[in-house]
């Protein structure tokens, strides 16, 4: 591959560099743990977790990471808080939100492009909870984060790399500890910010 053009500068390259990774092919890829579990963990009603649930809400933490060129601090902030509650709805509606035990996610991607529904739900095991629905009583949220790295051109931030961190508890049938991590790309569609990509794996430990 050529080098940059020793007429650019340092920011300029480093921004097109960034530009050129967001537009890259990315895959999908599922994990899972192998690791014993140390100790059975404690089984819960279905009432007793929706209470421990509702008396010790886990908060999703929002930060920004990098911004790849000028962008003014209420515009950090906004995105900060519009990304921030794209990845709310899509873990709500995938893993931690609606009636347990459950087969069916039918609405498990708001906020993906059409391509990237698509493609998602062909991939149901990774980016919902489907496999281990049929056996949960109650799931229940403990931690929640989202690092976003910001490319930004003329003031305007033009797409977000999330790095994203989910850990949630179920309890029934099969209770388990399941973690969901990686990167989410997502660009300013229509009006509002729409994730294109995902490169995420999913672990889950007994």
């Amino acid at each position: 591959m050529p080098s940059p053009s020793q007429g650019r500068s340092p920011w300029a390259r480093r921004c097109a560099a960034l530009a050129l990774a967001l537009l890259v092919p990315l895959s999908a890829t599922a994990c899972r743990s192998t690791s014993e579990p140390s100790a059975a963990p404690e089984r819960l009603s279905r009432s007793d977790a929706q209470a421990s649930l509702a008396s010790h809400p886990v908060e999703t933490r929002t930060r920004i990471r990098r911004v790849h060129g000028r962008l003014p601090d209420r515009r950090r902030k906004a995105v900060r808080t519009e990304v921030g509650a794209v990845v709310d709805r899509w873990w709500d509606a995938a893993y931690l939100g609606g009636t347990y035990p459950r087969r069916s996610f039918p609405s498990a991607f708001p906020g993906f492009t059409d391509g990237a529904e698509q493609r998602a739900r062909a991939e149901k095991a990774l980016l919902t909870n489907q496999t281990r629905a049929p056996y949960v009583d109650a799931v229940t949220p403990r931690r929640r984060t989202v690092s976003l790295d910001i490319l930004a051109t003329q003031g305007r931030a033009r797409s977000v790399t999330a790095h994203v961190l989910l850990r949630f508890d179920s309890t029934g049938e099969r209770p388990a500890t399941t973690t969901v991590r990686g990167r989410l790309f997502l660009t300013h569609k229509r009006g509002a910010w729409r994730i294109f990509g995902y490169d995420l794996a999913k672990g889950t430990t007994r």
